[in-house]
Order: structure tokens, then C-alpha cells, then sequence
């Protein structure tokens, strides 16, 4: 993982000198609540999921930037984030999570590529943590498909089983994780994450040793919005005068108060 921190940066810094650009919006990264703003009206997420059929590729293990990849079909999904619809590309893993949560990683995470008409990406990201073994994904993982093989079809998948019923997410303008990090990247990372067996971990932590994940970046500024409650440090700007108007009313209140104490006694 070292070597790679290197090459990345070799790259970060050959793109700064090629093009002009540097690369301050990098993913993934910590998602600490001191970092994170309460924002209870982020747009809602409308997904458009059901069955389809699925074709799983093994993109090169056991290299670090490979990945176990579940490709769609064209058209077969969906999301619609504040009126913008972003059709499903596919879906892949990591080992360990790529994001973190307040400092803390889980064994794996699951990301779900989504492109809109005009190229621009969203990336759901899901938590993958131990528990009981996971249904819809065991055809997968009981089966994961070795380097250089084409693949393996599933006549029917049913996407909706990786999204949560709960909605609450942590969202920010980030990059993709792979080369050639590219950023501009619009993520959703749920806050419920989801449930595999610790079999189902190890079957394709095999394939990886070494993991498939790229270390935290750091946000150079950024906020992260998140809709879950009590997970902010920093409540919603627009709750800002509301403090402040509370803030002082006590401040009045509580000099008024002194006031009266001092007359009385004198």
C-alpha cells in the first residue's frame, strides 16, 4: 500500500504540472462528524431499482485496483437526486471499507456507479459489515469469477436488496478511488450499512491479500452533508440565526436578571 501512496501522489503531482490542476477534492474519506453539517433537507433519493440480469467480472486480482465488478444492462436502474437521474453502470467491492466513519473502517464497502446524460458521475457508497449471510449476494460470493475469465451471468438479480430502507446518507463532491482519480465525482455514502457473512468477507478477501481500497483523503475544506440526526458537530447554516437569537435572548434575560438581584440588595 505504501508504493501505491506513492504512485498517487507521483500522479497528483504529474497532473498538477501537465495540466494546472491540483487535486484537492479526493476520495474516499473520514466522515467525522466534527467535518459533517446537519442538513435535513438534502433532495431525497428516489431508486429505481428491481431485477435485472448481471453479468460479474474479476478486473484483475490480485491487483490493489482491481475489483469484483456486477454490470447491468443499459437502462435496467436508476436514481433521481433533486430532479438529476443517473442510470446504474455497475456495482463493485472494496477490502477494507474506502470511507470511514468517525475514524472507523468495516471490512468492505460496495460502491453503485450512476451516470446522467451529460457524463457527470454519482457514486452511492454502502458499508459492508459481518453478520448473517447475505442471500442476495451469495450467488456472487460463492461463486466469485477468476482473472481473465468472462464472466459470469446471473439471469436475475434484484438490485433493490442492496439499497436500505433508511435513506439517511453523508454526502460530498469527491473523486473516483481508482486511477485516474478523477474528480468531480458526486457521492452518497448510506449511513445503514449492509449485512454479509464472515465466509462471504473471506471468500473475497482471498482474492485480495493486499486489499482493493484506497487510504482516506483528506477534504482540504470540504463539508459533508448528512440528513442523520445527531451525527453533526456543526447544525444547518440556516439554524445559525436561530443560535445566535437564542444566544443573546438569554444573555438579555440573564442580565436583566443580575439587575433586579443588585437593586434588591441595595
Amino acid at each position: 500500500m505504501a508504493f501505491r501512496n506513492l504512485l498517487v501522489a507521483a500522479a497528483a503531482l504529474a497532473g498538477s504540472q501537465a495540466w494546472g490542476q491540483v487535486f484537492l477534492n479526493q476520495s474516499p474519506v473520514d466522515i467525522a462528524s466534527a467535518s459533517a453539517v446537519y442538513t435535513p433537507s438534502l433532495p431525497a433519493l428516489s431508486f429505481a431499482y428491481g431485477s435485472t440480469s448481471l453479468t460479474v467480472f474479476n478486473t484483475g486480482s490480485p491487483d490493489t485496483e482491481a475489483t469484483v465488478r456486477g454490470v447491468v444492462p443499459s437502462g435496467a436502474a436508476s436514481l433521481t437526486v433533486g430532479g438529476s437521474s443517473y442510470n446504474l453502470l455497475q456495482f463493485h467491492f472494496h477490502t477494507g471499507s474506502e470511507h470511514e466513519i468517525n475514524g472507523v473502517a468495516t471490512p468492505m464497502e460496495i460502491h453503485l456507479v450512476h451516470r446522467d446524460l451529460a457524463g457527470n458521475l454519482l457514486v452511492v457508497g454502502r458499508q459492508i459489515i459481518e453478520g448473517a449471510e447475505n442471500a442476495l449476494l451469495a450467488p456472487i460470493f460463492s461463486s466469485l469469477p477468476a482473472v481473465g475469465s468472462n464472466g459470469s451471468l446471473l439471469n436475475s438479480f434484484d438490485l433493490a436488496g442492496l439499497i436500505p430502507s433508511t435513506l439517511t446518507s453523508f454526502r460530498y463532491s469527491g473523486s473516483l478511488t481508482t486511477a485516474p482519480y478523477t474528480e468531480g465525482v458526486s457521492w452518497v455514502v448510506l449511513s445503514d450499512p449492509l449485512a454479509v457473512s464472515h465466509d462471504q468477507i473471506t471468500a473475497f478477501q482471498a482474492l485480495f491479500p493486499d486489499g482493493d481500497s484506497r487510504e482516506v483523503q483528506t477534504l482540504h475544506g470540504r463539508v459533508i452533508q448528512t440528513d442523520v440526526v445527531g451525527f453533526a458537530a456543526v447544525p444547518e447554516p440556516s439554524e445559525y440565526g436561530v443560535m445566535a437569537g437564542v444566544t443573546l435572548s438569554a444573555f438579555v434575560w440573564a442580565r436583566r436578571r443580575a439587575r433586579k438581584a443588585s437593586a434588591a440588595r441595595n
